[in-house]
């Protein structure tokens, strides 16, 4: 799975706490395309936050009660900084809603 798949989760675990739930986007796309890759970023994020707020990691952990989760973006190419500047302010308005953006090149 990766960040085009944009219907699809990555990954999802619970932390070692049990309180936050971990969503991971694996994201191979270079910058040659800055503007796709953005909207294509801004869409899997749109996709993993209508997941959280519809429940549906309920069908996964039916019994569990989470007080906050994080979206783990790993990406393949360091990112860009149009790419930080979204990802601030998508951060500041999830916040809100008690989940995390975490960013992470590898």
């Amino acid at each position: 799975m990766s960040v085009i798949e944009k219907d699809k989760i990555d990954g999802i675990g619970k932390s070692k706490s049990n309180k936050e739930l971990l969503f991971l986007i694996t994201d191979h796309l270079d910058w040659s395309d800055e503007r796709y890759h953005l909207v294509t970023l801004q869409d899997k994020i749109n996709s993993y936050v209508l997941y959280i707020e519809s429940e549906q990691f309920k069908e996964i952990y039916p019994d569990d009660e989470f007080d906050f989760f994080t979206i783990e973006i790993h990406f393949k190419h360091p990112i860009i900084e149009k790419c930080s500047q979204f990802l601030d302010v998508v951060a500041k308005q999830l916040g809100q809603y008690a989940i995390k953006i975490s960013a992470q090149t590898n």
